[in-house]
């Protein structure tokens, strides 16, 4: 789970359950105490790979799952 601000919160009012996931792994910024959005933001390339590939999954996963 991620927080922080997001369009979400315009579904959230009207009722929608959302939630922020992500797969992304900051091992190298997060122990200087460097998060999203600060004068240091960045992603290693692996971890973007790392990203991509978990969304293509879920999707997949989602959209082939029967009913």
């Amino acid at each position: 789970m991620q927080t922080g601000a997001t369009d979400m919160a315009f579904l959230r009012a009207k009722g929608v359950e959302c939630y922020g996931v992500g797969a992304m792994v900051d091992e190298e910024d997060a122990p200087k105490g460097y998060g999203p959005h600060s004068d240091q933001e960045r992603i290693l390339e692996q971890a973007v790979y790392k990203h991509v590939q978990f969304f293509w999954q879920a999707v997949n996963a989602i959209a082939g799952a029967k009913n």
